[in-house]
């Protein structure tokens, strides 16, 4: 059962650890995915063994309260595994590479960039924004998206001025934004050339104030 509902756990703890929420709230939110997960693996376990195991048994309901007992600690187990199994492979992906010497970089073109066993540059004037992801930043260039292992406080202060910071969780290429929508309070909406939304908060708003005057 465990191993039929793996993947979307996995996917879902890939989600979880990648979204821009501090490590608190990610850990809160994983220990209220265990409960979500023993409840899908007993009702997945009574719908495909009640013919075998439940002759005995009024209905599939009374099934639950034995399977709930006897797979607690081992449904524990597993989802911790999961888990696990999940941030290391996080790290794995971000891990520095030492047998292959880094390339001449020149910081002033862009952002260098690890992918599987290398380094890729992205040019400052391929990406159209950069998202938080918890401890990494997410850049958006060109339709992909790449991970990096520097939050996006850090970046802030490496970026020309072609870009800014409109959100808590968000920088934008100054050139990418096609119009600004304002929702009132300070508050807008920024629509990228793409079609892509995002929230320009009050706290950033005179990071823009060139482009609202217009």
């Amino acid at each position: 059962m465990w191993a039929a509902l793996a993947p979307a756990i996995m996917a879902a703890a890939e989600r979880l650890f990648a979204s821009a929420w501090n490590k608190s709230l990610q850990a809160a939110v994983a220990v209220l995915g265990y409960l979500v997960a023993t409840a899908l693996h007993v009702a997945l376990f009574v719908v495909v063994f009640w013919p075998i195991y439940g002759s005995g048994l009024a209905n599939p309901l009374a099934m639950v309260a034995p399977v709930l007992l006897a797979n607690f600690d081992k449904a524990a187990v597993a989802y911790a595994g999961l888990m696990i199994a999940v941030l290391i492979r996080r790290r794995l992906r971000q891990r520095p590479v030492a047998a292959e010497p880094a390339p001449e970089r020149r910081e002033s073109e862009g952002l260098w960039i690890r992918v599987g066993a290398g380094s890729r540059l992205v040019r400052f004037q391929e990406i159209d924004w950069i998202a938080a992801a918890g401890d990494y930043a997410e850049v958006h260039a060109g339709g992909r998206s790449l991970l990096m292992d520097r939050s996006l406080a850090a970046l802030t202060g490496e970026l020309p001025a072609d870009f800014a910071r409109i959100h808590r969780g968000a920088i934008v290429r100054l050139d990418r934004i096609r119009e600004i929508r304002n929702l009132g309070r300070g508050d807008a909406n920024v629509v990228l050339q793409g079609g892509h939304t995002l929230r320009l908060s009050r706290r950033y708003r005179d990071n823009l104030a060139g482009l609202i005057a217009r």
